[in-house]
């Protein structure tokens, strides 16, 4: 019988690392990263500010540990999609939808690492990964349909890319235009945008593809 191996329960270097991403996740909900101080940042996760530079460097450093956080939510709101085959529209628009409550709630620091120009070069080497994986595990999905002959003509990689920065756009528009637009047409329309650059496919085909 195979040995039964143990996991290695949190430390509290581990607890109070997390205790700072958490604090961080909740305080940049309300202010920019410029408008926060390190010592607001360890008071909110409960440790002193010599604690808060034992496990980051800087603001921007812990954004980026943030913005990494990020990675596996986005993997599991779209994994349905992902790991399907054809237009199934409604998988993708469940997986669209869950990104824009995130961002309904995360939106001011999602803004700041995903749409600012300059975030600091911390967050800019997380952001570059994260967009690189996002549309590498698109441009996946893309190549399986394009050997089927489902897909438009054109690179995958590019394909994915510029979906993958269709959703980024729209989700950080809604979240500076709260209102501006109804959510389900928002969705509906964002999820037809996607699989049209995709597919090609028009409206009429989306309810008899899956």
């Amino acid at each position: 019988m195979p040995a039964i191996k143990s996991r290695r329960a949190p430390t509290k270097g581990d607890q109070r690392e997390r205790a700072l991403i958490d604090a961080a996740r909740a305080v940049f909900r309300d202010k920019s990263i410029s408008q926060v101080t390190i010592d607001e940042l360890a008071g909110a996760a409960g440790i002193a500010r010599s604690g808060f530079y034992f496990y980051f460097e800087s603001k921007q450093a812990l954004l980026a540990a943030l913005v990494d956080q990020r990675l596996a939510e986005a993997d599991l709101e779209m994994a349905e999609w992902l790991a399907s085959d054809g237009l199934d529209r409604d998988a993708l628009r469940r997986g669209l939808a869950g990104g824009l409550a995130r961002w309904k709630v995360d939106g001011r620091w999602l803004r700041e690492a995903f749409i600012t120009p300059d975030p600091g070069p911390e967050v800019q080497h997380v952001r570059d990964r994260l967009v690189d994986e996002g549309c590498t595990m698109f441009s996946k999905r893309i190549e399986r349909d394009a050997r089927a002959g489902r897909t438009v003509s054109g690179p995958p990689d590019l394909i994915a890319k510029m979906a993958v920065h269709l959703r980024s756009i729209t989700f950080a528009d809604a979240y500076a235009n709260p209102g501006r637009h109804n959510e389900d047409e928002l969705l509906d329309t964002l999820t037809d945008a996607i699989l049209r650059l995709v597919y090609g496919a028009s409206p009429t085909g989306f309810d008899n593809e899956q």
